[in-house]
């Protein structure tokens, strides 16, 4: 997905946002702000970057200004912490339905988490209301449902590559994990930030809701935001390598796999809810719907 000119005026607020999180100095808050404006001035003619990039790129300097280097660290580990308090009453509910309505819950929670999310222009998320937030969101319809393909892939799939987004969500993603791994004879890869970049999940977190009950755990190898090829390590490369699927949770997988597909050239599931206007416009959807696409590349 190529970056819009929406995508400015929202890296300068990230940047702004950001910055204050790391830092309750204004003058360091202030430089931050600047030297990534001065950026999106050399960058603007680029038409060929994507999202994911731009908020990287804020984020680092924001950890260099500040010295900084994670300023979410208190919010993912609260993210994580009110998540795991709500998988009780998920496996309750699934329990209760049929094997393929219990997929779709499984499923559709791992979206309903992509919902603790604090740096989308215009999208405001609050822990006070996790709980009906997500009981609400599960009720909510899919507006692209490609749970069906699903279905048909997983029997067939040997290994599977799941790019991790947010804290808290990697807790739903587990369970969604579990739920595949006790009814398929696959292997499943979960993929984690290398470092911290905003509140994606790191091996912090994987340890912290223990991640690797169900699954082997990697990192991309790279901090940035949706995956660069370039800086993803030889290990992680070799897994996607040998993957039958690969799937990507959240906007800024989203926003740099739909540019890497061609060189991919596998299956890609893409399991977000979509948090901001572009993100939306690019599926042909509204704002707040939840998408399981898949991306097929023959």
């Amino acid at each position: 997905m190529k970056r819009h000119l929406l995508c400015i005026p929202c890296t300068i607020r990230a940047a702004y946002d950001i910055a204050a999180r790391a830092t309750h100095d204004e003058e360091l808050q202030e430089k931050v702000v600047i030297e990534v404006l001065k950026w999106l001035k050399k960058v603007s003619k680029d038409k060929e970057i994507t999202p994911n990039i731009l908020h990287t790129y804020a984020f680092r300097v924001a950890k260099r200004i500040t010295g900084n280097n994670d300023p979410f660290d208190r919010l993912k580990k609260e993210s994580n912490d009110l998540a795991v308090q709500l998988i009780p009453h998920l496996k309750s509910e699934y329990e209760k339905r049929s094997f393929r309505d219990g997929l779709r819950l499984a499923a559709l929670s791992t979206i309903c988490g992509n919902s603790i999310d604090f740096e989308v222009e215009d999208y405001h998320f609050s822990f006070s209301n996790l709980v009906n937030q997500l009981k609400n969101c599960l009720e909510e319809p899919l507006a692209i449902n490609d749970l069906d393909k699903l279905m048909v892939l997983l029997p067939r799939a040997k290994k599977i590559v799941y790019l991790h987004d947010n804290a808290g969500e990697v807790v739903f993603d587990k369970f969604f994990i579990e739920v595949i791994t006790r009814n398929y004879p696959v292997k499943v890869v979960s993929a984690v930030k290398s470092g911290p970049v905003l509140n994606d999940a790191t091996l912090n977190d994987a340890a912290q809701i223990k991640l690797d009950e169900f699954s082997q755990v990697v990192t991309t190898g790279s901090d940035s935001v949706g995956l660069v090829l370039k800086e993803c390590s030889a290990e992680f490369l070799e897994h996607v390598r040998e993957a039958d699927l690969i799937i990507s949770k959240g906007q800024g997988y989203y926003e740099s796999l739909t540019e890497l597909e061609h060189l991919l050239r596998k299956p890609i599931l893409y399991m977000l809810k979509a948090k901001c206007i572009v993100v939306a416009r690019s599926l042909n959807i509204n704002v707040g719907d939840n998408v399981i696409k898949f991306s097929y590349i023959k």
